[in-house]
């Protein structure tokens, strides 16, 4: 079982994540282009359901987006 911390941490980021149509809004890039950077793995997300309604459940935390944005040395 997950510990206090590492639970309000998971909510946390949860509460503050964003749809694909607004982290496409906000990098103002297709929301295609937002998929595939999380299909490719580039862009972290969580998602829940499975098939079409997995596609539409997908959130992304804004923790990611500045990952994405600013990604870690030597990551390619």
């Amino acid at each position: 079982m997950a510990q206090p911390d590492e639970l309000d941490a998971a909510l946390a980021e949860l509460e503050e994540s964003l749809t694909v149509q607004q982290v496409a809004d906000m990098l103002r890039v297709h929301e295609a282009t937002v998929y595939r950077a999380v299909a490719a793995g580039r862009m972290r997300s969580i998602a829940r359901g499975s098939g079409t309604v997995r596609r539409s459940l997908i959130r992304i935390p804004r923790t990611a987006v500045v990952e994405y944005l600013n990604p870690a040395p030597g990551a390619a």
